[in-house]
């Protein structure tokens, strides 16, 4: 009997973007680095996937640079361990888009169109981030069967993240607006419920699977 598929998901550490060093509207968000903490924040997530894990696993995360510095730092932490299954860099896996009008302004919009559908200006919805990430799944889950992996990690940005659960466990808007976003570099973990329970935190299972590491408002858990 083959071994269950485990995902883990990984938010990056807190960047310069994070703590408002650096202004991503006039510099460009894809630039925003890692701060000493996020560096910490990334080798902590590293301790915590363990090489063992990483020694196995499929491994992708966005190209914006403070996830680039994640990953790396994850690799670092855990001894510098090499993926014979490779590491891809996937665009789909980047930061919802912006735009490049001011946020705050249309926050008023973003409450009469909804949180999940409205499209910031110039930039993207949460519903345009699930679209492309939900793609990016369909891409994966074919990578996983073609190699029979049985492990995969994903480096990623906070709503990324919570749109690959979403998608991943059929959620529904109402219990995606439920998911809080993830510290930064915290450890998501996708698996049978079964491999949650020795995991710390609430759970949410939805029939074969089930997400451990994430935050909830409304009581949503299982």
């Amino acid at each position: 009997m083959s071994a269950p598929l485990v995902l883990k998901l990984v938010r990056h550490g807190q960047s310069r973007a994070n703590t408002a060093e650096y202004d991503p509207q006039s510099h460009g968000d894809f630039r925003a680095e890692l701060t000493p903490l996020g560096v910490e924040q990334a080798r902590g997530a590293g301790l915590e996937l363990g090489a063992d894990f990483l020694r196995d696993a499929l491994v992708y995360a966005s190209p914006y640079r403070r996830a680039q510095q994640t990953l790396g730092a994850i690799f670092e932490a855990t001894g510098g361990a090499e993926l014979p299954a490779g590491v891809y860099e996937d665009p789909r896996l980047r930061e919802v888009d912006h735009g490049y009008g001011d946020v705050k302004q249309q926050e008023r919009l973003r409450e009469t169109h909804g949180w999940f559908y409205y499209r910031y200006e110039g930039g993207e919805s949460p519903a345009d981030c699930y679209d492309r990430v939900s793609g990016f799944l369909e891409s994966l889950m074919r990578q996983v069967e073609r190699k029979a992996a049985t492990r995969v990690l994903v480096v990623t940005h906070g709503l990324a993240l919570r749109c690959f659960v979403t998608r991943f466990l059929h959620l529904t808007v109402a219990e995606f607006e439920s998911l809080q976003n993830p510290a930064n570099g915290a450890v998501v973990t996708l698996a049978p419920p079964d491999l949650l329970a020795g995991l710390p935190g609430p759970k949410l299972v939805r029939r074969r699977f089930g997400v451990a590491g994430l935050r909830f408002y409304d009581g949503a858990t299982s």
